[in-house]
């Protein structure tokens, strides 16, 4: 995307001021996560401005919301949270790190009750994994060292779930391709453990949108909402999210397959703006992750790179790199209120 083109874009029509919410339809089934709002948090930060998603998310019709539970679990803080969402009718996705070992349940415990207690609006997501797997491991034994720590992480989590009652929702980051974060979900024996399910990140670890979507489809709890662009580069793919309904997703073909198995799933919008991720499928550093235990089958490969180049972007990948902060940020809002606009206009949410 030209310099030219993100500067047109954020002029656009979609930063004029919305409609009032009570004159729009509200995406009751919608929510927005704040990795697709880095922009909006960081300049309130730098204005000395505490930044309310909730209220965010409010004003955009929107019916959900991504947030952490406040610092020290403040009484008054978690009333008045709970006060606006019974208001609002809202439902949140809320992060907890999951226990590290026994001596962290008590932290832990006390955070799920305190989700718990948000009458039945919330879904907890397990915290742990940060990084990209073909960047965070050198090798496949380093990955699956860390990998049995999660799981007994979530092992150890599951009676404090279990007792509250609180879905816990593993989301498919960069870290575990969608057959093993199934087969993950499947042996915890667990009714309240099940995927957040990301519907860009899996391009990353050798899968088609789709064949992410289609394997953790009967896990999710709540979806990551996104569209995705996929290019090429010398070392492999760039992968960039796009405004919904500029990418290579059938959007309402895959509601569609959601909401049959969860009519009121929610769909946590996440556009992050940013220059496109590079894969680097083609390097051998990149396979070092792999290996006879976590297999990438070869036809994943190949229908990955054939769906590829069967489906270039319809534009120029998204690109913030040179631009001020302001022009940033008006990217963002520009993405994200098109996004939003697309959703009203287009999906049953």
């Amino acid at each position: 995307m030209t310099r030219r083109q993100i500067l047109q874009a954020a002029a656009g029509t979609a930063l004029a001021a919305p409609a009032p919410a009570a004159a729009r339809k509200i995406l009751k089934n919608m929510g927005s996560a704040g990795p697709g709002l880095r922009f909006r948090i960081r300049a309130a930060e730098a204005a000395g401005k505490e930044w309310d998603i909730v209220e965010y998310c409010r004003g955009k019709g929107l019916g959900g919301a991504h947030v952490r539970l406040p610092r020290g679990l403040d009484p008054a803080k978690l009333k008045k949270l709970r006060g606006r969402i019974e208001k609002y009718d809202m439902r949140l996705t809320v992060t907890v790190r999951s226990p590290a070992d026994d001596g962290d349940l008590a932290r832990y415990a006390a955070e799920i009750k305190a989700a718990a207690e948000m009458g039945g609006r919330v879904v907890c997501v397990h915290d742990y994994f940060s990084g990209r797997r073909y960047e965070q491991f050198r090798t496949a034994a380093e990955f699956h060292e860390f990998f049995a720590k999660c799981k007994t992480a979530v092992q150890r989590a599951e009676p404090v779930l279990r007792k509250h009652k609180m879905p816990l929702a593993i989301e498919n980051h960069k870290g575990w391709r969608s057959d093993e974060l199934a087969e993950w979900v499947e042996t915890t024996g667990s009714e309240y453990v099940g995927v957040g399910l990301d519907m860009v990140n899996n391009v990353s670890l050798i899968e088609t949108p789709m064949q992410t979507v289609e394997t953790l489809a009967p896990y999710a709890l709540f979806v990551s909402f996104r569209d995705v662009a996929v290019d090429f580069y010398e070392d492999g793919l760039l992968l960039s999210e796009v405004p919904l309904g500029e990418g290579r997703y059938d959007l309402a073909a895959v509601v569609a397959m959601l909401q049959k198995r969860k009519p009121d799933m929610l769909f946590q919008l996440e556009i992050i703006t940013r220059d496109p991720l590079k894969v680097p499928i083609f390097t051998a550093d990149y396979w070092k992750i792999y290996d006879e235990k976590s297999p990438v089958p070869p036809h994943d490969l190949a229908r990955l790179v054939a769906w590829a180049r069967k489906h270039p972007p319809k534009h120029p990948l998204p690109r913030v790199g040179g631009l001020t902060a302001g022009q940033q940020l008006a990217l963002e809002d520009t993405y994200n209120q098109r996004s939003i606009d697309y959703a009203r206009a287009n999906l049953p949410l």
